[in-house]
């Protein structure tokens, strides 16, 4: 009796878990038919493998599109007249006023246009070959006060170069012959040079225009000749042996038509004309009173009056038209003016004068036709 109760309640069991399993089912299929999630009931368990790669043609690609750049504007705090400076369209600079921007250009052009000249070269004009255009800030110039913008201007010759027009003299002169000739009244290692006649050149004028610092035309715009003819150049190389210097002057010379010379001073002569410690000694030296008259040897004109270097005061007097003239050296003072006319024995200066010293030195020098002779020869006993 207990065994069979044992049996009822276990097929009674079974038939209940069927009961549950075939619930489950019928309600597991009617979940999947409208979409829906699976309750209670645990998928098989499935091992993946490896998906195909879907093609060219089918497959999506998503692209991700570049971040958006950012652009920041830069806030400048210019003044309310401030201006940009253009060249071209280009921008230069940011002026603090339209007065500063040409201020600052006529500077640039002022300071720069004449630098770099040439040989023979002088500045014709100067300006700006690019469009120049004041216009309302844009935001992106600098700005710059008149110095700053002529320095910034300098240092890039690039930014705003200088148109300039400079005008070249050319000088062709003609050619000069030399002649070389002996001169038996010049002194021996003396040599003189003389120009005989004028000698003719042309002179072209030529326009160069430069931007920047490089030329890119030339016009020859005149040409003139001036003088005619031809110049010869004469040297004349002295032969003349000099004596040594004595106190005999020896004969007189050959006497010279109009001229017949006095002394310019009475005194001494101290020092002859000649060689004197192996150097020419060109005239001779008097000693006189301290404080005594210099004369003017012969009628005449004043051709210089004044100081000359190591000699000190020097008075020429040239004789007409005899070809002499007298160099006097040594005054203190002269009592003459330039181009005045003096007569023969007529006061040209004062001789020195020294305290504790009674004697002074003065030089006379005779040229004739321009070379030095001893006054010695001329000069009356």
């Amino acid at each position: 009796m207990k065994i069979e109760r044992e049996k009822a309640i276990r097929f009674g069991m079974l038939v209940t878990v069927l009961v549950i399993v075939f619930l489950s089912v019928v309600l597991g299929l009617l979940l999947r038919s409208e979409g829906k999630l699976q309750a209670g009931f645990r998928s098989p368990r499935i091992t993946p493998t490896a998906t195909a790669r879907p093609s060219a043609t089918t497959a999506q690609v998503k692209v991700t599109p570049a971040p958006t750049p950012i652009q920041v504007q830069v806030q400048r705090d210019y003044p309310p007249n401030a201006v940009d400076v253009r060249a071209d369209g280009k921008l230069l600079y940011t002026a603090v006023n339209a007065r500063a921007a040409r201020k600052a250009l006529e500077q640039y052009l002022a300071e720069t246009a004449g630098l770099n000249l040439g040989e023979n070269e002088r500045l014709l004009r100067a300006g700006f070959d690019q469009t120049l255009t004041l216009e309302e800030p844009s935001g992106d110039g600098e700005l710059l006060q008149v110095e700053e913008a002529v320095n910034t201007l300098k240092a890039d010759e690039g930014l705003l170069p200088i148109s300039r027009t400079v005008v070249r003299c050319v000088i062709d002169r003609g050619e000069i012959q030399t002649v070389t000739q002996e001169n038996p009244l010049l002194a021996a290692g003396s040599r003189i040079y003389r120009s005989i006649g004028v000698s003719s050149f042309i002179l072209s004028y030529y326009e160069t225009t430069y931007r920047g610092q490089a030329a890119f035309s030339e016009v020859k715009t005149n040409e003139f000749a001036v003088g005619q003819g031809k110049a010869d150049q004469v040297v004349e190389d002295g032969s003349l042996i000099l004596a040594a210097a004595s106190a005999e002057a020896g004969p007189a010379a050959a006497p010279i038509e109009g001229f017949t010379p006095q002394w310019p001073v009475a005194g001494t002569v101290e020092t002859s004309f000649g060689m004197v410690d192996g150097l020419p000694h060109y005239g001779i030296d008097i000693v006189a009173d301290s404080g005594a008259r210099a004369v003017s040897p012969a009628e005449g004109v004043i051709v210089y009056c004044g100081p000359r270097g190591q000699l000190g005061l020097v008075i020429d007097v040239l004789h007409d038209e005899t070809g002499c003239l007298s160099r006097i050296i040594g005054c203190e003072r002269a009592v003459v003016e330039l181009y005045q006319r003096v007569r023969k024995g007529e006061q040209v200066g004062v001789l020195p004068q020294s305290p504790g010293r009674n004697r002074a030195t003065l030089r006379y020098e005779l040229l004739v036709n321009g070379l030095p002779v001893n006054p010695e020869k001329y000069l009356s006993k």
